[in-house]
């Protein structure tokens, strides 16, 4: 009888800890999208015009964003199943990027061989 109960411990405490390892899925918020980094770590600079409409990234990359005279640094860091989003998720609210879309392009690092 002991044994069975321990057996049965065990098995609810395995069914518990493969369930908190399961992967958060996507949340709704600019985190889907990657984080904000510093400047430093910026790989390259975008300067967006007034007439652009998409940017390229490649998951993975730290890139800075600049428009009229505002900045931020981004690190992008998408579900595979994400490739692309509104840039405006990620922006400062008052920077003006409505209507420019990020395609976000797999990591070659990260590529099957």
């Amino acid at each position: 009888m002991m044994l069975n109960t321990h057996c049965s411990a065990l098995a609810i405490l395995c069914a518990a800890l493969a369930t908190s390892a399961i992967a958060a899925g996507p949340t709704g918020t600019a985190a889907d999208y990657g984080s904000a980094a510093p400047h430093a770590a910026a790989q390259r600079t975008i300067t967006l015009q007034d007439d652009t409409r998409h940017v390229n990234v490649t998951r993975g990359e730290t890139v800075t964003i600049v428009r009229a005279g505002q900045r931020f640094t981004w690190h992008v860091q998408t579900f595979n199943h994400q490739t692309r989003f509104a840039l405006a998720a990620i922006a400062p609210a008052d920077m003006p990027v409505d209507g420019v879309l990020v395609y976000v392009a797999g990591n070659p690092l990260y590529a099957g061989s």
